[in-house]
């Protein structure tokens, strides 16, 4: 009998100092006298500071800028038809072997600049942001043509008696004088935008950082577009009789909601890959304003007046955003934070010809390599 009370004595000694324990670690976890080691931190992103640091951000922008439906000029389309005698130059045009084209004016690159403040508010983690973006967007075109049947047609074509395209070849059935030899056009865009932002950033992995954010959009525009037609002598090409000079000025701005979500995959320490989208609905403005000025040297006037038209409307103008590159962080003296980033971005305004064509569907569209530095203090 007494052994078999000292052996329940020993059992219920080793279930309370031995058993029990290891029940309670396994359980809840408790961690045991080897340290587990600790995570590799090597890949992960940098981890902004929410302690109300400010930050700012620079960007250097090298940007293509188009305005779509500002076609200016056509060629491939006879005026007399092949075969049959021209009225105005005796001529029996021959067959068209050749496409044509349209033209429009051909954007070049452009620098511009983005600046940005904000603050990484110790209230949740949230991120206020606000950025300026200025572009300056610049085309040009032209063509020259010494075809009397299949030469340039000129797009933006007011005829009215005496001007000097109501007597060029494609105008009229008999009495021309001359042809459309030349047109020459250029377009350019002072682009001005302000977003303002709030933004919450999140890890759903130990390397991907997604960032969700929504805000307010303002922005404001001004476009010129111009073409000069050469009307030349069709009996003696080398001699100018007049010309036709068209201009179009449009003054744009709008205000609406943005929303987007940008991402970060972290590849390796101090280098990620990251992508930007945002899309936004302006309440919008356009102010256009077109102008045609004619000279004749056989009428004897230049530079005279003779179209005029103002149109003013408001409408909803979409906007998409997107920015793909890579950027590298890194952490300064354990208190400043720099990201370097570079990248492409595109951005797309739709509906925003409203002073050079009637096609509905006229986007804006800007797009090119962006680079830029952030600092956190």
């Amino acid at each position: 009998m007494c052994r078999v009370g000292n052996l329940k004595k020993m059992a219920g000694s080793m279930y309370k100092h031995i058993l029990f324990p290891l029940i309670l670690a396994s359980t809840f976890g408790i961690a045991s006298e080897t340290p587990t080691p600790p995570a590799d931190t090597s890949q992960m992103p940098l981890v902004p500071r929410y302690n109300n640091n400010v930050f700012l951000d620079a960007d250097f922008l090298y940007w293509y800028s188009k305005q779509e439906g500002n076609n200016y000029a056509a060629t491939g389309s006879a005026i007399t038809v092949p075969g049959t005698t021209d009225p105005n130059t005796g001529l029996i045009p021959s067959a068209i072997t050749t496409k044509g084209k349209v033209y429009s004016p051909s954007p070049k690159a452009e620098p511009g600049f983005r600046v940005a403040i904000g603050i990484n508010l110790d209230y949740d983690r949230w991120e206020l942001y606000t950025n300026y973006t200025y572009a300056h967007g610049k085309a040009s075109g032209s063509i020259q043509s010494d075809n009397l049947n299949t030469g340039i047609l000129p797009i933006f074509s007011y005829t009215p008696n005496n001007s000097i395209l109501a007597s060029a070849t494609y105008a009229t059935t008999g009495g021309a004088t001359g042809f459309v030899s030349e047109a020459v056009s250029g377009w350019c865009l002072y682009f001005n935008n302000i977003n303002l932002e709030l933004a919450r950033a999140f890890m759903p992995s130990r390397t991907f950082t997604l960032r969700p954010h929504l805000g307010l959009q303002g922005a404001w525009q001004i476009q010129h577009f111009h073409t000069t037609y050469t009307v030349s002598s069709f009996t003696s090409p080398e001699t100018d009789l007049g010309g036709n000079f068209v201009h179009f000025e449009q003054h744009f701005w709008g205000v609406g909601p943005r929303a987007g979500l940008d991402g970060n995959l972290q590849c390796c320490k101090h280098l990620g890959i990251f992508g930007e989208t945002s899309v936004s609905a302006l309440w919008s403005n356009f102010k256009s304003d077109a102008k045609s000025y004619d000279t004749n040297g056989i009428a004897g006037y230049s530079g005279v007046l003779i179209s005029h038209q103002v149109n003013k409307l408001n409408s909803l103008s979409p906007v998409i955003q997107l920015q793909l590159g890579f950027q590298s962080d890194w952490d300064l003296y354990n208190r400043y934070q720099i990201v370097l980033h570079a990248g492409w971005e595109a951005q797309v305004w739709f509906f925003q010809n409203q002073h050079s064509s009637t096609i509905a569907d006229t986007s804006l569209i800007l797009q090119g390599l962006t680079f830029g530095i952030k600092f956190t203090f």
